[in-house]
């Protein structure tokens, strides 16, 4: 699995984007329909509309990396967030590569102040 720093924020588009494009496409949609720059170190997934392949866009040491998986059978399951957040923590990222419904799982021990 990806292990990303702790100071590193995960977002995804909300909009299907066509998944051919390559390094400077996605780029140009983070700065489009994300809103972030591209070379901040955050990783950006995106995903195709029949939700079968995902495509993880990060810079790191003066490149940019991109991760791509791609479903045989099924889809992934992307939360729908009614407030429009397009953050993700690296748990709920895990989970949607993993196939499991980021909205099934839940914390079971919670921390007592």
């Amino acid at each position: 699995m990806l292990g990303f720093g702790g100071s590193v924020r995960i977002y995804y588009c909300p909009t299907p984007v066509n998944l051919r494009k390559s390094f400077d496409g996605l780029a140009g949609a983070v700065q489009e329909y994300i809103l972030q720059d591209p070379e901040c170190g955050h990783v950006f997934a995106f995903f195709s509309r029949n939700k079968k392949l995902v495509k993880l866009l990060q810079w790191q040491d003066g490149g940019f990396v991109i991760w791509m998986k791609r479903l045989e059978c099924g889809g992934f399951h992307i939360p729908k967030s009614a407030d429009g957040r397009i953050e993700l923590s690296s748990r709920e990222l895990s989970a949607i590569l993993s196939g499991i419904k980021p909205q099934r799982y839940y914390k079971r021990y919670s921390k007592k102040v």
